[in-house]
């Protein structure tokens, strides 16, 4: 009998038994062949993308509950015998959907539900599947059915982006539940985490009935129907057990259904794992809502101290309420770990968020993701944080700090394995290639992980409590920031200054905020109306400005700003929003460049006059150190494509040399680099056909 794929593809199926079934080594691959069938068929009758999807699960479904109730010597379904018509393969496994699937979770799927798509394309799919075995091919089949067929319609309705089965094994690895806790994921999708947490369970558990008994103990929740359901049904034909997966929406348990209500309840489960659905584009605005939650009220910051004050938002991100949401649910001394956009562990306007969770527990971990963890179907860059429920807190303790560059895959989702230096793939003892992942075991390095050293390269690392500086929890701020930061601070030629501490100083102007000023927006349909260049964030590049700018406006629009920003030589532009690698680029102004609108997405940095202490040459150089970039990267929050670094930049530390000869050493080098920069930009501008004789 043929051991392999492509013998049994040269074969005719006659009888196939269970024990014929051979592991794919990418089932996504042959996913996408289905898909790209699907297309191609339907792609001018059928738009209803996500009923197709439905169908191609209802499929799945068929072929896994095929594949789990046979012993390896019976014969399976889910194939085409010999002869068969694609009449009749439609029939057959229509029938065995109704019966075996519909009808034995009736509880579960609508007794109207059916096999819709049509015989050939049953025919298709049976034909490229029936050789596989599901449960061989991969630990969570619907993880990588739903990223080929479901993800994006789910991206673009509700901001929800499937985990990485490399990110749900780590989360549930470091939290590690015991036999008997109750687990809840709020937010459970197809139940990755579930099943993750069926998974260890099992692997504690010594008798069957354990195994099945700890299904009871698995609890999910999912506004989308379609999920909730394909949730329970395969935590349920994986198991012989009956999980808890209810359609309900999280963040409203008030409108909750009598059974949902009854045992979803406040501080009632042991372990949270979820990665909730993030955007601005599906903001919580139901006062109602709102109302129950105290991140869903304004925050006042008194004294360094964010106090929650009566007034409810206008509206509300919703994995901010799904943090307060998870800390309801949990028991005293009950674990979390939430996947979050990164922008919430170090923008300022966040903090309040930081101060209810360590009112209410302590931070187990921080584990910063590489921005390619979610692609190819978002940029966002995201962190987990792992937390405990605490009535009693402790004044100081560790947390776990982690920077995760390698995820196993590329922004285009092509799988990356660790190579040789004739770039040849990495083998493991037993021959088997090693993806280039920094999650694998990542859970039992932190366990062994030594406290942070700013001597030392560490990407893994213990901090205090203690040692956490403005509420920022970003791993990559500690260790390219602080780290260096320290060194500088036990360097007695320099003096650590923030530019707040410069403002104070009256060394640099700030507005009436304290803020520093920064641009306007003329409007689109000024442009093109004159001369005056009109200057963005794609303007600003080695220290220069570019005045070709294609977005121009007239005099008369210029003589209304003129006064506004008073561009004047000497003063600095910095970028403070648009795209991540524009953020931070500096411009100097010279006598070229003072006629000019400056856009709102930059700063406009200006050293006050009769100061000798510091003057625009040394600012420029401190603001271009590679230890004063790496702090504005560090405190950049990005969400897609755009990031920003906001009011922000006031904490940022200049390392400034103490004694006055070298400050005006430096000042004196950037001013003759910036005279020879000018001198040819003047050149350029003056060409003409009598420049040089010929």
């Amino acid at each position: 009998m043929p051991r392999n794929i492509t013998d049994f593809l040269k074969t005719e199926t006659i009888r196939l038994k269970k024990r014929d079934l051979v592991k794919s080594p990418n089932l996504k691959t042959i996913f996408n062949v289905i898909n790209q069938h699907l297309y191609g068929k339907l792609k001018y009758t059928d738009t209803d993308t996500r009923a197709r999807s439905k169908q191609i699960i209802n499929l799945l479904l068929c072929k896994l509950v095929d594949e789990v109730s046979k012993k390896p010597e019976e014969e399976i379904e889910f194939c085409i015998k010999k002869d068969e018509s694609p009449k009749s393969v439609y029939n057959r496994i229509r029938k065995f959907f109704e019966k075996n699937v519909r009808d034995k979770y009736q509880d579960v799927l609508d007794q109207n539900e059916q096999i819709k798509l049509t015989q050939e394309l049953v025919y298709l799919i049976v034909r490229e599947l029936q050789h596989i075995s599901l449960i061989q091919s991969s630990k969570d089949i619907f993880s990588d059915a739903f990223e080929v067929f479901v993800s994006k319609i789910l991206k673009d309705e509700g901001g929800q982006f499937f985990t990485p089965p490399n990110i749900v094994k780590f989360m549930v690895h470091y939290l590690d539940p015991e036999y008997g806790t109750k687990i809840l994921d709020p937010a459970c999708g197809h139940g990755g985490f579930l099943l993750e947490s069926k998974d260890l369970l099992w692997s504690k558990c010594k008798l069957e009935s354990d195994k099945i008994n700890s299904i009871s103990n698995l609890y999910g929740i999912d506004k989308d129907l379609f999920l909730a359901k394909i949730s329970r049904l395969y935590l349920d034909i994986l198991s012989n057990g009956k999980s808890n997966v209810f359609c309900e929406d999280s963040l409203d348990p008030k409108n909750f259904r009598a059974q949902a209500k009854e045992i979803i309840k406040n501080d009632n489960f042991d372990y949270i794992f979820t990665n909730p659905p993030f955007g601005v584009k599906i903001p919580i605005n139901d006062s109602n809502i709102l109302a129950d939650y105290q991140l869903g009220h304004t925050w006042k910051n008194v004294n360094g101290k964010w106090l929650m004050q009566n007034k409810i938002l206008k509206q509300q991100s919703p994995q901010v309420l799904f943090i307060e949401r998870c800390v309801q649910l949990l028991k005293e001394g009950g674990k979390l770990g939430i996947v979050l956009p990164e922008g919430i562990f170090g923008n300022p306007s966040d903090r309040y968020i930081w101060e209810y969770l360590i009112s209410n527990g302590k931070i187990l971990g921080i584990t910063s993701l590489d921005q390619n963890t979610f692609q190819p179907y978002t940029c966002n860059k995201t962190s987990i944080l792992f937390f405990q429920k605490l009535k009693i807190i402790p004044e100081d303790y560790l947390i776990d700090f982690a920077i995760v560059e390698n995820v196993g895959h590329d922004k285009d989702g092509k799988v990356l394995y660790k190579l040789n230096k004739d770039g040849s793939k990495k083998l493991d003892y037993n021959g088997v290639v090693i993806l280039n992942d920094d999650l694998l075991e990542l859970h039992l390095k932190l366990k062994e992980a030594e406290q942070f050293d700013y001597l030392k390269e560490q990407k893994l690392f213990k901090i205090k409590f203690s040692q956490i500086k403005n509420k920022i929890f970003i791993p990559l701020y500690y260790t390219g920031v602080e780290k260096t930061l320290k060194k500088l601070a036990n360097d007695e030629k320099f003096e650590l200054l923030s530019i707040k501490d410069l403002a104070e100083k009256k060394i640099v102007y700030t507005n009436k905020g304290g803020y520093l000023p920064r641009g306007d927006e003329i409007g689109s349909h000024l442009y093109g109306l004159g001369n005056i260049p009109f200057i963005r964030t794609s303007e600003i590049s080695n220290w220069e400005i570019n005045l070709d700018s294609y977005k121009k406006t007239s005099e008369e629009v210029y003589e209304q700003y003129k006064q506004k920003q008073k561009i004047e030589t000497g003063d600095i532009l910095l970028v403070k929003d648009g795209g991540p690698n524009l953020i931070g680029k500096t411009a100097y102004i010279s006598e070229m460049d003072m006629k000019i609108i400056i856009q709102s997405h930059i700063f406009q940095i200006k050293t006050l006059e009769n100061n000798d202490w510091i003057d625009p040459y040394l600012l420029l150089y401190l603001l271009n150190l590679d230890i004063v970039q790496k702090q504005i990267q560090a405190i950049t929050f990005v969400q897609g494509t755009i990031a920003t670094i906001g009011n922000r930049i006031m904490e940022v530390i200049l390392p400034l040399p103490k004694h006055i000869y070298k400050r005006k050493e430096i000042s004196e080098s950037i001013k003759l680099i910036l005279d020879k920069k000018t001198e040819i930009r003047t050149r350029i501008q003056n060409l003409t056909l009598d420049s040089f004789e010929i």
